[in-house]
């Protein structure tokens, strides 16, 4: 179903942008994780999981390592996750709300763009679908196994981020270069700390890595179980130009 526009916003807004998160986030659960139980078995992840809280695996070693063993093509790994993926609440609105008021929408991903984009397809309208922009890692699926490519790691790198592989502070600066000057971040994960570090705004899943994470590190966090707190942040954001003087 085609949402509405709102009149209200239809004049571009520079000085917002949304990066938001893909799994566990904009989708109930992490797809990336149930590819990996499905293709590889429960234990297999869990044991994967084991190594990364043991600090014996990066965030980009996690992300090859689930997938690792996967030798199904790539159509029957997409026709998985579509049967897998449930779209948080509030999410289209919050897709909707971005791009009425013409702010610069980024789905930042350490997943697989393959099945992000076959998600997206299939649960956005086209002309939401069209105002994303997807920022995620790669998959090439073969026989041997599926690896995993990393298009914005020597951006990390030279960002001073060694461990995500897509980090998220990437993203965050090119929301900027398209002239955002307050930059909302959405997030759940532990690669969505740097989301939060760099971020003007940020919401947390509740009781997630990410809002425990912020609560340790005592960096002001909004919770959130549903997206439409934050559509609707983005729909009444006012620009700082706008905004009354304190007095």
């Amino acid at each position: 179903m085609r949402l509405p526009r709102a009149p209200a916003y239809k004049r571009a807004v520079a000085d917002l942008a949304v990066v938001c998160d893909f799994d566990g986030t904009a989708t109930v659960l992490d797809i990336g994780d149930e590819i990996s139980r499905h293709f590889c078995g429960t234990d297999y992840l869990a044991l994967q999981k084991k190594l990364f809280l043991e600090g014996k695996l990066t965030t980009r070693a996690i992300i090859q390592s689930i997938y690792t063993p996967v030798r199904a093509p790539e159509a029957e790994v997409i026709a998985f996750a579509l049967t897998a993926a449930k779209i948080r609440p509030g999410f289209v609105e919050l897709v909707a709300a971005a791009r009425d008021r013409g702010a610069p929408f980024f789905l930042a991903s350490g997943g697989l763009r393959q099945y992000v984009e076959a998600v997206l397809a299939a649960h956005l309208p086209a002309d939401l679908r069209e105002h994303v922009r997807i920022r995620a890692n790669l998959a090439e699926f073969s026989p041997e196994g599926l690896r995993v490519s990393y298009p914005t790691d020597a951006e990390s790198r030279a960002a001073g981020c060694h461990v995500c592989g897509s980090c998220k502070r990437v993203v965050v600066a090119e929301a900027r270069r398209t002239g955002a000057k307050y930059v909302i971040g959405i997030g759940d994960g532990f690669a969505d700390r740097c989301l939060a570090q760099f971020a003007d705004q940020t919401y947390a899943l509740e009781d997630s890595y990410l809002h425990g994470y912020c609560r340790e590190q005592r960096m002001a966090c909004i919770p959130f179980t549903e997206l439409y707190e934050a559509a609707e942040a983005v729909r009444s954001f006012t620009p700082a130009a706008e905004r009354p003087r304190e007095r």
